[in-house]
């Protein structure tokens, strides 16, 4: 009898024994596990922000040159209104100016 509960003490430190080998391997494994969805989620949030980042710079160069044109158009409108306005006083003034050059150094 005495064997009987010798061996029963053995088979349950054995059983013991496995069960916490068996908890330590189940605890490193849900600790990688964890480490890696950790790392997973850490780069998925780093490329939304990437990617964030790059649309609203897309979009900021998007609305800065709809701008740019609609200020070209309106210099390059205000330029031809300026022109109409005073090209008869150009074309006097290159005559007079074309008039100075030639009396001052001919023709050639």
């Amino acid at each position: 009898m005495a064997e009987n509960l010798v061996d029963e003490i053995k088979a349950a430190e054995e059983k013991a024994a496995r069960s916490v080998q068996d908890a330590g391997a189940d605890v490193a494994r849900r600790l990688a596990k964890a480490e890696a969805d950790a790392e997973n989620a850490v780069k998925e949030a780093r490329q939304a922000a990437a990617r964030q980042f790059r649309e609203s710079v897309q979009a900021a160069e998007h609305e800065a040159e709809t701008k740019a044109s609609t200020i070209v158009a309106e210099r390059r409108s205000a330029a031809e209104g300026f022109y109409s306005r005073h090209k008869d006083k150009t074309a006097k003034a290159a005559a007079w100016i074309a008039e100075e050059v030639i009396s001052r150094y001919g023709r050639d």
